[in-house]
């Protein structure tokens, strides 16, 4: 099996960290390389000290060892395994625990960051009133796959429909038209890249692990921080790639969308913030 790169970073701060970077992984470390790499680029970018932090959530152990010098090289301040594997809510938890840091940049292994993300992001977190704040997230611009058409539009913030689902609106569009370019508040964000103060995500509650496997602990999460005062954004200026549906393809499966769908109804039904709003429609 391929070797990885050794990805190595001789920049040092003094005092507290300013941003945990926490990577959760489940064995896609061809993705994973990608991820860590562009992380690395950002780190040695930024004038403010980070730590970052791998969890490999169960991968197949003779995968992991061949790619040990990917999670254990010098840019990565910690690691650790899990095994058996367990959903992504608890596994986000445990790793988002790993730091301290005031603010945690959290990234799915089959995310790749674009140049000046994390500058970006953290001067956005200046202001106050925002919890939570996602990326505007682009396919693969080497996509061949007609479900990731290459270099369009994947996330821009979570809007619900006049049935009240949540779906991703101008999924597909180009992302340099002008209304996939908007920065604002939004309804939810996606779990698979964002920036949060600690603070709010530990009085939210953190992920919410009833939801198992995973798929709706993302939007619970926002909606929990919306009920506490805080905003929640999508910084349009901020972009990444996202494969999207990287740990499904290699562990196979599927995620529980009907039963997680009920719980987050039951949950937030009755509280009047499933509100359908055409202004989140751009």
């Amino acid at each position: 099996m391929k070797k990885s790169k050794k990805l190595v970073s001789n920049k040092s701060f003094s005092g507290k960290p300013l941003v945990d970077i926490c990577v959760l992984t489940c064995g896609r470390f061809d993705l994973l390389e990608k991820c860590l790499a562009s992380i690395k680029r950002e780190v040695d970018s930024v004038s403010f000290a980070c730590n970052v932090y791998v969890l490999d959530n169960g991968s197949n152990s003779e995968e992991r060892i061949a790619h040990n010098d990917l999670i254990t090289h010098d840019f990565v301040t910690a690691h650790k395994r899990l095994n058996p594997i367990v959903g992504f809510p608890k596994g986000a938890n445990s790793l988002i625990d790993m730091g301290k840091a005031p603010l945690f940049l959290f990234v799915s292994d089959d995310v790749t960051l674009s140049d000046g993300v994390l500058d970006k992001l953290v001067r956005r977190m200046d202001d106050s009133s925002i919890g939570i704040c996602g990326l505007k997230l682009i396919f693969p611009k080497d996509s061949t796959h007609p479900g990731r058409p290459a270099g369009k539009v994947q996330h821009i913030g979570h809007a619900l429909n006049i049935r009240g689902e949540v779906i991703h609106p101008l999924m597909g569009w180009s992302a340099d038209n002008p209304k996939t370019c908007i920065s604002r508040d939004v309804f939810s964000v996606t779990g698979a890249t964002f920036i949060v103060r600690r603070n709010a995500f530990e009085r939210a509650g953190k992920f919410d692990e009833v939801y198992g496997r995973g798929t709706y602990e993302d939007v619970s999460l926002c909606l929990t921080l919306k009920h506490l005062g805080y905003r929640i954004y999508i910084d349009t200026d901020c972009v990444a790639e996202h494969y999207v549906g990287a740990t499904i393809e290699k562990m196979g499966g599927g995620y529980p969308l009907g039963i997680n769908a009920m719980i987050f109804q039951s949950k937030w039904a009755q509280t009047g913030m499933l509100v359908w709003n055409e202004q989140d429609f751009w």
